[in-house]
């Protein structure tokens, strides 16, 4: 097997097994580069799709909404790296006439200065699936919620809420922070005081989206308030249809960390309330007027996710401790599992599980 970059057979002739706990971001990239090493991989996923916080919504208006995940961070080379070859994918950037809008107490526009991307006519799901995911679809196991994984034998022994188990060389964990901290896994060797420190301590915000369509378009391209990025968390209205080939009016509101909590919580009726009531101050009573209809995903509320993401403002020393192997078998990906140097971005989920997928074939290939 020299020079195939492939881990060798075991004794049996069998491919390698591996398994991937959770499949949003970094467990479907995970997989992905497995199964093209010649691993047989597994994904276990305690929901009942794929995807994690990359959801996106179809059925509002002719264009998906992303209910997790919606921009790039970074260049737009990166998505080549998620993918592992050149792909073609319709983005949008903002420029001239975009505005920003600052309300306190008055509303002032100036020129938006912002190089994140947008996807055009698609989303950060759609990419997966057809970059992704349509390598590993029939790799993927729903409804398994892993409770224990035991490294002490010969294989790594994983056992599932429902009573299933399953052995493997290796596992590498996805789960978000949140999953963690409730001792949702039980882990044999355990983790350790200092990455049990780094779960309960580094900052976790919570948070919501909502998008509301509207019968025309009032606002600018984004509005900020007081609260919109501090160290508590931030809240942004923004112009979801931008870079849409659509003529619908939606505007998205994005909220983690303490500016979200006034809006979790709430049904329908008193969500749509307290967001109409909001922007009617902003804009003279123009969103009641326009209003048609709106939805929301509340992450915090997930029974399997449970969080936003973790903060922008957290220690980077925790960060890079909860990216570190548990051992040589039982690795750790996604996007609060990383060197320290960036982290809670999707692109930057799917780079720790390359480095997780890298050091688990080396383990491979010196079996």
């Amino acid at each position: 097997m020299r020079g195939t970059g492939r881990p060798p057979p075991d004794g049996r002739g069998n491919a390698p097994m591996a398994l991937v706990v959770g499949a949003g971001a970094a467990g479907l990239s995970a997989a992905h580069l497995l199964a093209g090493a010649g691993v047989d991989v597994r994904v276990l996923e305690a929901g009942d799709t794929y995807g994690g916080r990359m959801r996106q919504a179809r059925d509002l208006v002719d264009f998906p909404l992303p209910l997790g995940a919606e921009w790039l961070h970074a260049d737009a080379r990166a998505l080549d790296d998620v993918a592992g070859a050149p792909v073609e994918v319709g983005l949008v950037g903002y420029g001239p006439g975009d505005t920003f809008g600052t309300f306190d107490g008055a509303l002032a526009i100036e020129p938006l200065v912002d190089d994140d991307l947008k996807f055009a006519g698609s989303s950060w799901l759609d990419f997966f699936d057809r970059y992704v995911v349509a390598d590993v679809a029939d790799r993927l196991q729903f409804d398994t919620r892993v409770v224990r994984i035991d490294a002490t034998g010969d294989r790594v022994e994983v056992t599932c809420a429902d009573g299933r188990s399953y052995a493997a060389d290796g596992v590498i964990v996805t789960v978000p922070v949140a999953v963690l901290r409730d001792r949702a896994i039980t882990f044999v060797p355990d983790l350790g005081p200092d990455r049990w420190a780094a779960i309960e301590e580094v900052e976790v915000w919570g948070g919501l989206k909502v998008f509301i369509e509207f019968d025309e378009r009032f606002y600018p391209t984004f509005l900020g308030f007081p609260d919109s990025d501090t160290k508590a968390g931030q809240r942004l209205y923004y112009d979801a249809a931008h870079g849409q080939d659509s003529s619908a009016n939606v505007l998205g509101l994005f909220a983690v960390g303490a500016p979200a909590v006034p809006y979790q919580g709430l049904d329908g009726d008193a969500l749509r309330a307290h967001v109409l009531a909001e922007l009617d101050e902003v804009f003279d009573g123009a969103a009641s007027r326009t209003y048609r209809r709106h939805i929301a995903q509340d992450w915090s509320a997930e029974p399997t996710i449970g969080q936003a993401y973790v903060s922008d403002h957290a220690n980077w020393r925790l960060v890079r401790t909860l990216g570190r192997p548990a051992n040589d078998r039982v690795l750790f990906a996604g996007d609060a599992y990383t060197d320290g140097e960036h982290w809670s971005e999707v692109h930057v989920a799917a780079k720790s599980a390359r480095v997780a997928v890298d050091r688990l074939l080396a383990l491979l290939r010196r079996r």
